[in-house]
């Protein structure tokens, strides 16, 4: 049997999240991310929710009665980032989304066999 709450929830719109950037890319020396973290959200209804970054406790910013929120923040990672919004009491999760962390390969790949050519 479905409760009133979870019938709301079944019917509720999803709300969109972008995240700027989506990927960061590490070089050979470098161990973490520094940069601005541009969270952008929009739901067709006006939502009470919080923007949360997962293992960034101190990262926190809510909306009380909005359709639509950004928040930009500096952050520093050397792991995928996953940033939430949740609902005010931060029990359920509304949107995620995730910036992954690339590291380049220290060494270039050397070719196996020289190139083909006509003349050989």
């Amino acid at each position: 049997m479905q409760t009133a709450a979870a019938a709301g929830d079944a019917s509720r719109p999803p709300i969109e999240l972008k995240l700027r950037p989506r990927v960061c890319t590490l070089s050979g020396e470098d161990t973490a991310c520094n940069t601005t973290v541009r969270a952008q959200w929009r739901s067709s209804r006006n939502e009470s929710l919080c923007l949360l970054i997962i293992d960034q406790p101190h990262i926190r910013h809510c909306w009380e009665n909005h359709s639509e929120g950004v928040y930009s923040v500096e952050v520093s990672f050397s792991e995928d980032l996953v940033v939430q919004l949740r609902d005010v009491e931060l029990d359920r999760v509304l949107a995620s989304q995730a910036i992954a962390v690339i590291r380049q390969a220290l060494q270039l790949r050397r070719k196996r066999r020289p190139p083909w050519n006509i003349f050989n």
